[in-house]
């Protein structure tokens, strides 16, 4: 389609007098042929999936005995060390069994002490149940405590002390926040595993690390329509500043947070900085729209995506180069002939506009 450049172009008239009103010329009209297509927008709500950081060493510390939770030693938050104290369960019979054991294998030593050469060997026997039993009790007194098997954080307490509870419930989870990961869609061709990329955690850019190639969820079936190779990458994170904390909200640089459309591969050029930008007639204005590209779309046409309004239109191709916040306005088929505007006549009827686009 032929455009005018300078919306509301404004005729050149004579400086004559008022009462003259008479025109001495008029200005030439700038042309330039446009092609462009509408924008079919799809929503990024699609293609989205919510990603979240996750410890790459988790547990969760189950009761190994039925008791009632007698002693809470480390609160929800709370960091600790290996081998630390985190819950206790009422172990009162296991430590009067533990002092039953003690006391006999005191008789037990005191009878091999005494025993003469024909009791010596029966002696020797009774010692070494009193031993077994003593260190049984104390094994079973043990169970009653709950102990983080790794140094990290309490990331959640799910009993109460006075709480009873059940061998195997879960009581706590205990996490090591030093290295974080999660499962996020990439393109294969371009993330093989042991790559770096970055990943969006809150808005803030972070660095990641393909671990492992995974085959696609059925959550991320959405991906394979902006990619042709996509694979799901278990991504980690180095959190040895303890910066981040799972449970953060991730956003892959794959998946759109604008709305997408398909474009024509020709329509998408370089901005100065090295991202990727279209241009797009929004309300007779060339605008610079930064996108992201994703997969191809078919034939010569690829999808990207962007803010996008509903009535752009994407600019393809011009005869000549068009800056961003040009004004154009469309000509009609006698002005795209003459390449100059009549004076305006109060008394004719109007034309509609030309709508024959030039492709």
């Amino acid at each position: 389609m032929v455009f005018a450049l300078g919306l509301g172009h404004r005729h050149l008239w004579g400086q004559g007098t008022a009462a003259e009103g008479t025109q001495k010329s008029a200005s030439p009209v700038q042309q330039v042929i446009v092609r462009r297509e509408a924008v079919q927008l799809l929503p990024p709500e699609g293609y989205r999936v919510r990603l979240a950081l996750q410890a790459s060493k988790a547990i969760d510390l189950v009761a190994p005995v039925d008791g009632m939770v007698r002693v809470i030693s480390a609160r929800q938050g709370d960091s600790v060390r290996e081998k630390t104290e985190v819950i206790r369960l009422d172990d009162t019979r296991q430590q009067l069994v533990v002092k039953r054991a003690e006391a006999r294998l005191k008789g037990a030593q005191l009878e091999k002490q005494q025993a003469d050469a024909a009791k010596s060997a029966l002696a020797e026997a009774h010692l070494e149940e009193a031993q077994a039993e003593l260190a049984l009790a104390t094994y079973d007194a043990e169970q009653a405590v709950v102990r983080a098997p790794f140094g990290g954080t309490i990331e959640r307490l799910l009993v109460v002390e006075g709480e009873f509870v059940k061998a195997g419930q879960r009581l706590a989870r205990l996490v090591d926040p030093v290295q974080l990961q999660v499962e996020a869609p990439v393109d294969r061709a371009n993330s093989p595993s042991g790559s770096s990329l970055e990943i969006l955690v809150e808005g803030s850019a972070v660095p990641a690390r393909v671990a492992a190639l995974l085959p696609l969820e059925d959550r991320f079936a959405a991906v394979s329509q902006l990619v042709e190779s996509p694979a799901q990458a278990l991504l980690i994170v180095d959190n040895a500043g303890a910066k981040l904390r799972p449970g953060q909200t991730v956003q892959s640089l794959l998946l759109p947070r604008d709305p997408v459309t398909p474009v024509s591969a020709a329509a998408v050029g370089n901005q100065p900085d090295g991202t990727r930008r279209v241009q797009v007639l929004r309300d007779g204005v060339v605008r610079n729209l930064p996108v992201q590209v994703h997969g191809r779309a078919g034939g010569d046409a690829v999808y990207v995506s962007g803010r996008f309004g509903a009535g752009d239109e994407v600019i393809v191709s011009t005869t000549r180069e068009l800056a961003d916040g040009t004004p154009l306005r469309a000509l009609t088929s006698l002005e795209s002939a003459s390449g100059t505007k009549s004076a305006p006549d109060s008394n004719a009827k109007k034309k509609p506009t030309t709508t024959n686009s030039g492709f």
